[in-house]
């Protein structure tokens, strides 16, 4: 058969244009149409006759010639015109066009047609052509064919009389079920029946509404199965909307209960209204799980039905994480206590496949029991769930929650608008792609575990689904669509109620402690009462121990329940849940933000200590003195002046070296976090964080498709972090610093060579004090006697370095009389400024930048008194200000506190021999080392990198080191009446 539209095309070409004969050259004008005897010949392009036999078309085509009534086929070769023959003049030809058959059995009657009730029967059953033909009468609820060629049974359900449907009182739906329209009142032929509203405010006149609503309606009436089915399926496709007339879940708003029976014939789809606290802490699940890997009980064994749209159950299956999302994933089965987490993107065109198969969904929970296969049925909340304006179920408050039984992961039917609606839309809508597409955009399934007596057993899983929308531009753009799924488990451990109950008790005795700290301060201070300054001291001092409490509770907290998760197999904790980790970042963020301010005035107090180098050399006369040799059998005359000035360089050594060790840690912090990142990133214990409960992990393969679980982290970063400081702190103070070099215990031995002592006021009458005064008398002196020094020293040849006789006492902690202070400070009162302006090294440039000849008279005449102040007072040369040594009362060391009275006599209390580091970065290894974690550990909550995190640890604390010593520098340079510009 030749197209239609070639042969339009054909009658155009006749109509406009003339047509070249045989020649080639003359041109004549072709007729508009073929005669009723011609066909037109595509060839030619021309109306050519057809045999006498035969009959020309005038049918649109008019492409071949037919045989002419009353003549049959006697040939045909499937090309070019039939052979026709005339029948004989009694005869008619059959249906089928091929033979002559005789009207009646007389041969006499006129062939008539038949009536609309009967058929014209012409051959036997087994094609053999009847002697006549003649019409059959089609028996009750038959009907013609529509070729009048056989009887078929009468399409209507329910079959009437002749096989028609009553209009008065009745409905023809689908072109074959006749309903009462009484049956429908509920569903009314009306466009609201059909539209759907969508969330993102779209409205649809549904063409599967229109065609599959109301027939699915009538029929669940009549109790079929199939057809309730597919009606929850469509209410499902609406959201589960029943607050308008002809909403397919109207149907359950009398069935939003757990079936008590099972003989109903509505599918189960709603749970009831406010019972989802009540459905959620069941504990009817009798299967225990266990967290070991190697047991059978340690896969959730989900199974799902599946339903068509029609409402046909496609089967049950097990329900793997790759069923369960759009997104492809590895992970089949679903481990018991591991979590999962994946984000990804789709291309629209993919989800839009899945949606066309709309594919529904139940989920149950498939255990034994007594040797009995169980299926738990599993509740569903969908978020989108709409109850007038508001959205009941994305609240927290569970009594509003609606559970429901069933849902999709894309459906593309719903929203495809009826074809009376695509007048005028765009042609993608023409071409039954969806005005709307919905898909489940996020998928969560929480698992509580149960504790107590019922230990391994869980509440009832809750899969929580929040759909979103594609519109018909985005699926013929074919964007990327993001996707979420996870599962997590819960437990009922009291972590919250634990750490708030240690937080409360914790912060109460830091409260205390910071009170006794205060008190302590008030004391050193010489305060009499409470003022501003102490109730300042009071609010640092609780920042500090609150922060200390804080991060040991969250800490201890994190790691106690990291540990038990990674080792038990029985679950008795699992990994805590949202409000848990939102609870412990924080106070981790709290913590870590109290600890900057202890942090920035430890380094605002160390920067403003008092601090004084008096230097005990005094001038010695010249005469031929023997030296002192390195072996001690022969002495070298040596001729000095008469007298000379004591050398400042010694002081200014002695400066420089305390100057060093400002700054000077137990640990380095650069190895410390090189070897943490060693142990994360290179050694892989990173993959500890994942949320998997299984001590054997890194070799587990499952790297990567669990998610970091924060708490995880968190405990993961504490436990590697102090592991590698306990293992350094004990190399470096155990092995290095005893057998190699002691930075702290060096500058004492450095003061004692250089016959300088230092003493610190930390407090107004409160400090510390190195006695560095030289057994030999002097210092400045030559290397070759320097080195006679230490060897007499080695010999025992010459007195303890102690301040005491016979004692090697060296570093004391002291509080001084007030008057003592009084003097300290006359003597220091001219030099409230700077003594100069001073550069960063001595060049020409600081010729034209002298101090002032004033300023420099004045200090080096404040240096002169303040060290015979000092060196008097150590003497016990001073009348009215003496001090005495003793040891502290134990409750003095435990509390940190001086009970002693020092207002006429001040007091030297033996220490450990490195007390006055309380005012150097040594003395403070805990506050640094806290901080330092919490800096890292926090960095690593808001990122998610340990990368990160040691990068701007290690930043940041040599930001700290920076501005220590520019303001340790500056200070010294002020307190001790050095210039600036001697330090190195």
């Amino acid at each position: 058969m030749v197209d239609l539209a070639a042969v339009k095309l054909a009658f155009l070409f006749l109509f406009y244009f003339r047509q070249v004969d045989a020649a080639g050259e003359v041109l004549t004008i072709g007729s508009q149409k073929c005669k009723r005897n011609e066909i037109f010949n595509t060839i030619s392009l021309r109306c050519i006759p057809c045999e006498e036999q035969q009959r020309g078309l005038t049918s649109p085509d008019a492409a071949t010639c037919v045989c002419a009534p009353l003549h049959k086929m006697v040939k045909w070769d499937g090309a070019g015109s039939p052979t026709c023959e005339k029948c004989p003049e009694d005869h008619d030809v059959t249906q089928d066009g091929m033979d002559c058959i005789p009207c009646s059995k007389n041969n006499t009657v006129a062939c008539s047609s038949c009536s609309a009730s009967e058929i014209r029967v012409e051959r036997s059953l087994n094609g053999t052509l009847n002697s006549f033909s003649h019409c059959l009468q089609c028996a009750p609820n038959f009907i013609p064919s529509v070729d009048k060629t056989k009887c078929i049974r009468c399409p209507l359900i329910p079959a009437f009389e002749n096989c028609t449907c009553p209009s008065s009182s009745h409905e023809v739906l689908n072109k074959m079920y006749c309903i009462p329209r009484a049956q429908l009142f509920d569903f009314p032929d009306e466009r609201s029946t059909y539209t759907i509203e969508y969330s993102s405010g779209v409205k649809v006149d549904s063409t599967y509404l229109r065609e599959n609503l109301r027939l699915a309606a009538y029929q669940c009436k009549l109790k079929n199965h199939t057809a309730c089915q597919a009606v929850a399926n469509m209410c499902v496709m609406v959201m589960f909307r029943d607050s308008y007339r002809g909403s397919p879940c109207s149907f359950f708003r009398d069935a939003k209960h757990i079936p008590t029976s099972e003989s109903g014939h509505l599918p189960w789809i709603f749970y009831g209204e406010g019972d989802a606290q009540t459905v959620l802490s069941k504990k009817k699940i009798m299967s225990t799980y266990s967290l070991d890997s190697s047991s059978k009980k340690n896969i959730l064994n989900l199974t799902i039905a599946k339903f068509a749209p029609s409402g046909q159950l496609l089967g049950l299956s097990p329900a793997t994480l790759d069923l369960l999302s759009l997104c492809s994933t590895s992970w089949g089965n679903i481990r018991f206590g591991a979590h999962f987490k994946q984000d990804c993107e789709v291309p629209a065109k993919m989800i839009f496949k899945v949606g066309q198969a709309a594919t529904f969904y139940e989920l149950y929970l498939q255990y034994w029991d007594k040797g009995d296969s169980v299926l738990y049925a599993l509740p569903v909340l969908i978020l989108n769930l709409k109850d007038g304006a508001r959205y009941p179920n994305k609240e927290s408050d569970k009594l509003g929650w609606q559970l429901v039984r069933r849902f999709f992961l894309s459906e593309a039917v719903s929203g495809v608008r009826n074809k009376p609606d695509t007048e005028g839309v765009s042609e993608i809508e023409e071409t039954k792609i969806p005005v709307v597409l919905q898909y489940a955009k996020s998928l969560s399934l929480k698992i509580r575990v149960q504790s107590g007596i019922d230990i391994g057993r869980v509440y009832p899983p809750l899969l929580t689904i929040e759909y979103a929308e594609l519109s018909a531009e985005q699926l013929k753009n074919n964007v990327m669509v993001p996707l979420h799924v996870d599962i997590s488990f819960e437990s009922d451990n009291k972590l919250a109620h634990a750490i708030e109950v240690s937080i409360i008790v914790l912060s109460v005795a830091s409260i205390v402690w910071a009170g006794i700290q205060t008190l302590s301060y008030s004391r050193r201070a010489g305060k009499v009462g409470v003022d501003h300054a102490t109730l300042l001291r009071l609010m640092l001092l609780t920042c500090g121990r609150l922060s200390d409490s804080f991060f040991v509770t969250v800490a201890g907290a994190a790691t106690h329940t990291f540990l038990f998760y990674k080792g038990q197999s029985v679950p008795h904790m699992l990994l805590p849940g949202p409000y848990e980790e939102y609870l412990i970042s924080t106070y981790v963020i709290v913590a870590f933000s109290l600890k900057l301010v202890e942090i920035a005035h430890m380094i605002w107090h160390q920067s403003s200590i008092d601090i004084f180098l008096m230097d005990w050399e005094r001038p010695r006369a010249s005469g031929n003195l023997p030296r002192p040799q390195v072996n001690g059998s022969s002495t070298v005359p040596n001729t000095v002046p008469e007298s000379h000035k004591v050398s400042i360089w010694r002081t200014y050594f002695v400066a420089n070296e305390w100057n060093e060790i400002q700054t000077i840690r137990k640990t380095s912090l650069s190895l410390q976090l090189l070897v943490v990142m060693l142990c994360l990133k290179v050694f892989g214990w990173e993959d500890w964080a994942f949320a998997v409960p299984d001590s054997s992990f890194l070799s587990s393969g499952l790297t990567g498709l669990s998610p970091s679980n924060s708490v995880c982290r968190f405990a993961l970063a504490i436990l590697v972090y102090l592991g590698v400081y306990i293992v350094q702190w004990l190399f470096l103070i155990g092995v290095y610093e005893r057998f190699f070099k002691n930075f702290i215990q060096d500058f004492v031995d450095v003061c004692s060579m250089a016959n300088v002592s230092v003493f610190i006021l930390a407090l107004e009458n409160f400090g510390y004090y190195i006695h560095g005064r030289s057994v030999h008398g002097f210092a400045d002196t030559d290397m070759h006697t320097m080195l006679g020094q230490l060897q007499r020293e080695e010999d025992d040849l010459v007195g303890h370095r102690g301040l005491l006789p016979s004692t090697e006492q060296q570093t004391f902690q002291m509080m001084i009389p007030s008057q003592l202070r009084a003097c300290y400070r006359k003597v220091m009162a001219p030099l409230a400024l700077s003594i100069a302006p001073s550069s960063k090294r001595l060049s020409s440039i600081t010729a034209n930048r002298k101090p002032l000849a004033t300023t420099v008279d004045r200090s080096v005449q404040a240096y002169h008194s303040m060290n015979k102040l000092l060196a008097a007072f150590l003497e016990h040369a001073l009348k009215d200000l003496d001090y005495e040594v003793r040891s502290k009362l134990f409750l003095e060391s435990v509390l940190d506190m001086e009970f002693a009275q020092t207002q006429d006599k001040g007091v030297l209390y033996i220490d450990n021999g490195h007390s006055f580091d309380a005012v150097l970065f040594y003395g403070n290894e805990w506050t640094l080392l806290t901080f330092d974690l919490m800096l890292f550990t926090f960095i690593d909550l808001m990122s998610n990198n340990y990368l990160l995190a040691a990068i701007i640890t290690g930043l940041v604390a040599e930001a700290l080191v920076f501005i220590r010593k520019v303001g340790g520098r500056k200070n010294l340079a002020k307190k001790t009446l050095i210039d600036e510009r001697f330090l190195i």
